[in-house]
């Protein structure tokens, strides 16, 4: 009788035989992901040869966190304020909390991962594993969350249909806040924004090692350890968010400049920090004898040495819009005088001088300021060119607009022309320029009868005339994305100058037009 076949063939043990008797290796956070824990092939993808010798990789630069940081975030993730402003997590805690009460509350520990660590904008090599992030939590966040491993199915909470998609990724372990049995009747679920505003406070001056998110918390709630009223609520930190600069783009990965918005569990945690650390006159640090605060404290140390303060969000929110106006006021007042306007990148974060802003306007949305990420109004969108027609020809065609005009002849920037299309699109001095031009071929239509034909002349019966329209909106955004920064800047520049009355004085063939956006060009074959 023939012996039974194995259902798998034993891995060969003898390689490993040197490193029996010493301890499993678990990776740190530090490290990245197996493939196999990531749910990537086991097979080797292509191999790459490195012709550096003894070359060391780059650091990356993103930014990887230990594991008190890693329960912060897991915690923030789940937090009353997660669940206000997230409606998918929200949905998916609710039809858990309908299960029996052993399987009540919990979700898939991968899911909330996401969640936590996905603004950060890591990369896959850089998530902590389920293994850290469930050692984090138990070490660091047990009062909190409550961790278990599936050993056989997942919980029913996993198989309802809004889950579905996510089958495939729901790994070994689930989670859920011990306070389950009262998320349902939890008041904060029926809040409004403006509830949520009112236990917001904006800080400023935080110390430079607290710069992340999870150092910002690790920093209010070491403040907060040292008040007398301090929270007896587990998770007083409700959400942190981090105000861009007006350069940022929406998809760059927020960056702590020293400043946020720190939502918390009640006004009365808001109430401690706007009268420990109170918004007294610009950069003056509060001094640690007057708070009632422990001197030998760390975070007490450094909330004095770098001048800590906060200030409600309501009154944030309202001379931040008189500082953007006032900030503006010096541009235009520099730019008038015919001088550049000293101000750094970082000039738009300090909040400066606000007792002289009370009765300053806010300027129109619309304009283009120094501040716009691009210039509004300059952009026009032309068809039914000459298929032979080149960007010197179009040039010298559309700065006819301006011969009858006071505007300066020169006031197209770039031509944005690809050889053989019928149309094209015109980067303008300003918005005036804009209007001038459409507004010439809409009056007098006209086509080029040849590539090189710089005049035009009137259509026939059974030709097109030149059509210009300027292009607003979604379309104008997604056009000047794909645009360099530094162009755009120098563009919004020059908009704003001539919005001051000051006419550009760049030559009729721009530089920029030959630096920017440039392609590489072949090398000619030596013959």
């Amino acid at each position: 009788m023939a012996p039974p076949s194995f259902a798998f063939i034993p891995r060969n043990i003898h390689k490993d035989r040197k490193q029996q008797g010493t301890s499993a290796h678990v990776p740190s956070p530090l490290e990245p992901t197996p493939a196999i824990e990531r749910g990537e092939p086991a097979y080797p993808g292509p191999s790459v040869i490195d012709k550096g010798k003894g070359k060391a990789p780059e650091p990356s630069a993103k930014p990887v966190y230990n594991e008190t940081d890693i329960s912060i975030l897991v915690v923030l993730a789940f937090s009353d304020y997660a669940l206000w402003l997230d409606s998918d997590l929200r949905r998916k805690t609710e039809e858990s909390l309908q299960n029996e009460s052993h399987d009540a509350g919990f979700l898939p520990l991968s899911y909330l991962m996401r969640r936590a660590f996905g603004r950060e904008n890591l990369g896959q090599e850089y998530m902590p594993t389920e293994a850290n992030v469930v050692k984090a939590i138990r070490t660091y966040a047990g009062d909190v969350l409550e961790v278990r491993m599936l050993v056989s199915a997942p919980s029913a909470s996993a198989w309802y249909p809004s889950w579905k998609p996510e089958r495939d990724s729901l790994g070994c372990y689930e989670v859920r806040r011990k306070d389950w049995s009262t998320l349902l009747d939890n008041a904060t679920r029926e809040f409004s924004r403006g509830q949520w505003d009112d236990r917001t406070i904006y800080m400023e001056n935080i110390p430079a090692q607290y710069h992340t998110i999870p150092g910002i918390i690790r920093f209010a709630q070491g403040l907060l350890s040292q008040c007398c009223r301090s929270s007896s609520d587990p998770v007083p930190i409700q959400n942190i968010t981090l105000p861009p600069h007006h350069l940022d783009k929406t998809e760059d990965r927020p960056k702590c400049k020293g400043f946020a918005l720190v939502t918390l569990c009640n006004a009365e945690l808001c109430q401690i920090f706007l009268e420990s650390w109170p918004w007294t006159q610009p950069f003056q640090p509060s001094k640690s004898d007057d708070l009632g605060l422990a001197e030998d404290d760390l975070e007490t140390k450094e909330a004095s040495k770098f001048g800590f303060r906060t200030l409600p969000k309501a009154r944030w929110d309202k001379l931040n819009e008189q500082y953007l106006a006032y900030r503006q006021k010096l541009i235009n007042e520099l730019a008038d005088a015919n001088e550049p306007p000293d101000i750094s990148p970082d000039f738009d974060v300090r909040l400066v001088a606000y007792e002289v802003l009370e009765d300053i306007p806010v300027p129109p949305r619309n304009v283009t300021t120094m501040s716009s990420p691009y210039p509004l109004g300059c952009l026009v969108f032309a068809r039914n060119l000459h298929l032979e027609t080149n960007k010197t020809t179009l040039r010298a065609l559309f700065t006819n607009a301006f011969k009858s005009s006071s505007l300066d002849p020169g006031g197209i920037d770039y031509v944005d022309f690809n050889k053989g299309m019928d149309s094209c699109y015109l980067r303008l001095a300003s918005p005036e320029h804009g209007r001038v031009l459409t507004d010439y071929f809409s009056s007098q239509p006209i086509v080029q009868s040849h590539g090189l034909d710089d005049m035009g002349k009137t259509p026939g019966a059974s030709q097109k005339a030149i059509t210009t329209e300027i292009i607003e909106g979604k379309k104008e955004e997604v056009y000047w994305e794909k645009v360099p920064e530094k162009v755009r800047r120098q563009a919004v520049e020059k908009a704003v100058k001539a919005l001051n009355g000051k006419q550009p004085s760049a030559p009729a063939h721009s530089a920029q037009e030959h630096s920017e956006e440039s392609r590489p060009r072949k090398k000619r074959k030596r013959g």
